[in-house]
Formats: C-alpha cells, sequence, structure tokens
C-alpha cells in the first residue's frame, strides 16, 4: 500500500480520536466549516434504522459493509462475512480448584428495541461538536506509547503485566466498572491489554469527555497498528454485533464500599483475527484482521491488566480506579477480576511472575489459588502534577 495512501488516513484518524477537549475554543473560517461539513459526509454512513438512547446518544444501523472500518485502506478489498463467528473459542481446563465468581452484578447491555435489522451494525453518529473538539484540541493528546516513558508526558499507568515473552492467543478479565470525575482535557481508564512489540490492542472502560463529549463511563478500544493509533472504529475494527454498539455508555456503575457492577471482556485470536468477546453473556463484538499489523498480527508476546489516565501537564491528575488508595478490597478499589491469557487456545492462569508498573497510582496482584485465579486491584485518589 503506497505511503500517499495511508498517510492521509491516518492523520484523519489523528486529529479524531487522538485528541482532548478542553474549555474555551477559537472561531472556525469559513473554509474550516465547510471542511467539518465535508468530513461528517464521509463518516455517517446512511441508515436503515436510527437508534436513539435514554443517554442522548444516537446509533445509526448502517450496512455492516458500509461501517468506517472499510474506508482503511488496508481493508478495501476485503472478503469478510457478517456470518463471521468464532472457530476456535479457548476451552477452559478443569482446575482441581475453582475460584467463586467475583459478587459484582453485570452492567446493563444492549440497544433498546433489540437493536439494529439483521445486515446492519450500530455505528454512533458523529456531530459538528465531535469535530470540532477534535480539530481544536488534537495538541493536548500526547502518545500512548510506551508506558512510563520520560518524552510520553501525560498518561500514567497502574498495570500488571507478563514477563515472560512466549507466545499468547488472548487475555481476559472480570472488571468492575466506575464513574469518577475528570476535567475536561483528561481521561481515567481501566482495561485488559494485548501487544507484541510496539503494536496493541486494549478494551476496557473508560470516562473521556474529549472522546465522547460527556461525562458518562463508555465501553471504548485502543488500536495501535503499525503507524496508526486511533480510540474505537477508525483504525480497522469491524464491528459485528447488531445489538451491542462499540462504544455503548455503560450503566449502572460501582460504588464506593456498595454495589459492585462490572462486565467480562476477553481479546482472543480466531484464525487469522483478534476477536472482541463480551463474554457474560457471550456475544462476539467485532475483531480486527491480522493484515492490519505487523508483529501482532501473527501472534501477542505480552499481556496486561490495569488501569490509565491522562492529564495535561501542569494540571492535577484524575483519580484512577474507585478514585481512593487501595485498600485491597473488591466493594472498594477497581479490579480486573479472575484475569487469565489464552496459550495454544487454553484459558490458563498468568505466569506467577507479574511486573507491577506504576507511578502516581497503585497496583497489587494476588493470586488467589485455583483456575482461572489472579485479582488484580489497581487505582489511586490522582492530584500529583507531572509528567
Amino acid at each position: 500500500m503506497g505511503l500517499k495512501v495511508v498517510l492521509p488516513y491516518l492523520l484523519v484518524c489523528y486529529l479524531f480520536f487522538y485528541c482532548k477537549w478542553v474549555k474555551g475554543s477559537r472561531k472556525l473560517s469559513k473554509e474550516e466549516d465547510l471542511e467539518l461539513d465535508e468530513q461528517l459526509k464521509r463518516l455517517n454512513k446512511p441508515a436503515l434504522k436510527t437508534i436513539k438512547t435514554k443517554y442522548g446518544d444516537i446509533y445509526d444501523c448502517v450496512d455492516f459493509y458500509k461501517q468506517p472500518a472499510f474506508d482503511h485502506p488496508l481493508l478495501k478489498n476485503h472478503n469478510f462475512l457478517l456470518e463471521m463467528r468464532s472457530t476456535s473459542i479457548p476451552r477452559r481446563v478443569s482446575p482441581k480448584k475453582k475460584v467463586p465468581k467475583l459478587d459484582f452484578n453485570l452492567v446493563n447491555i444492549g440497544l433498546e428495541g433489540g437493536g439494529c435489522p439483521v445486515g446492519t451494525v450500530p455505528i454512533r453518529r458523529t456531530t459538528k461538536d465531535d469535530l470540532i473538539r477534535a480539530k481544536i484540541y488534537s495538541e493536548m493528546y500526547a502518545s500512548k506509547i510506551n508506558p512510563l516513558a520520560d518524552d510520553k508526558p501525560g498518561t500514567h499507568y497502574a498495570v500488571a503485566q507478563t514477563k515472560q515473552n512466549i507466545n499468547y492467543d488472548g487475555v481476559g478479565a472480570e472488571l468492575n466498572v466506575w464513574n469518577i470525575p475528570v476535567q475536561d482535557s483528561q481521561y481515567t481508564s481501566g482495561r485488559i491489554k494485548i501487544s507484541n512489540g510496539a503494536e496493541s490492542i486494549e478494551a476496557g472502560w473508560t470516562v473521556n469527555p474529549g472522546l465522547y463529549g460527556d461525562n458518562r463511563t463508555h465501553l471504548y478500544i485502543y488500536t495501535n497498528a503499525g503507524q496508526s493509533h486511533c480510540f474505537n472504529a477508525q483504525c480497522g475494527y469491524v464491528h459485528i454485533s447488531r445489538e451491542m454498539p462499540l462504544d455503548m455508555v455503560l450503566g449502572p456503575v460501582s460504588s464506593y464500599g456498595g454495589k459492585q457492577y462490572g462486565m467480562t471482556l476477553s481479546i482472543v485470536k480466531d484464525k487469522d483475527n483478534w476477536l472482541l468477546r463480551w463474554d457474560d453473556p457471550p456475544i462476539n463484538l467485532g475483531f480486527w484482521a491480522s493484515h492490519l499489523f505487523t508483529n501482532l498480527g501473527n501472534t501477542a508476546t505480552q499481556a496486561e491488566w490495569g488501569g490509565e489516565v491522562f492529564g495535561p501537564r501542569h494540571v492535577p491528575l484524575p483519580g484512577m480506579g474507585s478514585g481512593h488508595p487501595l485498600r485491597i478490597n473488591t466493594k472498594y478499589d477497581a479490579f480486573c477480576g479472575r484475569a487469565h491469557v489464552v496459550v495454544n487456545n487454553t484459558i490458563i492462569n498468568p505466569p506467577k511472575d507479574l511486573a507491577l508498573l506504576f507511578d502516581f497510582y497503585d497496583v497489587d496482584n494476588r493470586n488467589v489459588g485455583g483456575a482461572p485465579g489472579y485479582l488484580i486491584f489497581y487505582g489511586g485518589s490522582g492530584g500529583a502534577i507531572g509528567n
């Protein structure tokens, strides 16, 4: 694929989804306003049906083959089928001791009225305000690559990470879901992640007003494929579920010391694709084609669980997880429970010697025995200022 074809797409990807929103703005020129109108026409595809959620989000039921993913230059000549189903769901080996499921309620899922008609998928409608936030404040967003590096300011982590350089076919966990205050230029997230070298895929929950224009908790993905780095569907992720949109609002959310609400997510290799699964109840949400990647297209060499926040320099950082210091208690802390990896199409515990990476926040890994038995706590109150 020629560089002249790929670079314009990557620039659009960066401007739209690699940015933050802060208060205040400048007035757009007439030319810029017309450019945004043209971009909206390209982004918002013709809809067979439109669904408005109780939160005010509008989802267009777009023909599967006309969704934004297929605008990606590497997916122009695809042979994907809407009826694609998993061919090799990872199996569980019956352990001598099973770990009880964590005490949390599942968040509500699905769109009103049963979702989109057969043959279509729900795509969140992009507004001009979305594009204005992206255009004006794209410089606010620093690179998410290379955790804890001084030359990548703004992004901070508290994660448990595999150290053994072996081939992984997937990663998964039960994540409780939170909603804590962030400023317009910040975000806070909890997620699972699979990677090979600089390339990675992550999925989880986030509060990200710069991306969504609100302070609610959303399901999200982040793709790092070669020179392409994007939130949600703009880097070639293909959505297949007609009931559950990729970036839906998650609720109810957990309360500190009270009821816990969560979800069970996994990213698994399925033949030539990386599949995003909602595991309880089992729903295939979508997939990444292997040829979007260089190294990660074949296999992953690292898995990760935990939290991530972003904040611009010289602004107090937001909270992570529950927004409080860790108490090592599932009623008070954000967690990735029953954390596991997939090796040779089999769900197993991660290696025992997980690396714990953190700076202003905290992470703790507890091997509670049985399979899958890892319980990873992460979080902190924020407030620090620095890189």
